[in-house]
């Protein structure tokens, strides 16, 4: 019986560890899908540019600028994401909830410094600001330019295929004045 009972604490736990991993992936997939419209690198490398229009909503405050605010955002939505799963290494009953923890916050580290360091390489081809998302297997980068030619964005495009090793037919590059 007293078996039996630290079985259950043990699923009950692991199954809230595992909620709060859901609730905080889907709040990051929300952060990272709120552009309107962005421009994709497709196989066929038939690339379209489009001027990204963003929503009222991705603006807190009016006057700042978009990239200085969203950079804010992604920076405290991964505070978050990070005191939550540190939160998770520290309580958790399992070795393995507990591993899982340690490498979401292992591949959260890597994905920023990448990031960031895309972001830097961008600015070096001549644009004032860009910010970069890294999300498994994809990349999203938005430029900040009024446009961006067939040539900018397969060069923005070859920059991150570089770095983060991704294919082009999974690289989304849009322009944001």
């Amino acid at each position: 019986m007293f078996v039996l009972s630290i079985r259950k604490g043990k699923a009950t736990s692991l199954i809230s560890v595992v909620l709060i991993i859901i609730v905080l992936l889907a709040a990051i997939i929300w952060v990272y899908c709120r552009n309107d419209r962005q421009t994709k690198v497709d196989r066929s490398n038939a690339i379209q540019v489009t001027r990204s229009v963003v929503a009222e909503q991705a603006v807190a405050v009016a006057g700042p600028d978009f990239f200085i605010e969203y950079r804010l955002e992604r920076d405290k939505a991964r505070s978050e994401k990070s005191d939550l799963l540190r939160e998770i290494i520290k309580n958790s009953k399992t070795d393995n909830a507990r591993e899982k923890a340690q490498e979401t916050i292992l591949k959260m580290v890597l994905e920023k410094q990448q990031e960031t360091e895309l972001e830097s390489l961008i600015k070096t081809k001549g644009y004032s600001d860009a910010l970069v998302f890294i999300k498994d297997n994809s990349v999203s980068a938005v430029v900040k330019t009024d446009s961006l030619s067939r040539e900018e964005v397969v060069q923005v495009a070859d920059v991150i295929s570089r770095v983060s090793g991704c294919k082009a037919e999974n690289i989304t590059i849009s322009a944001k004045p």
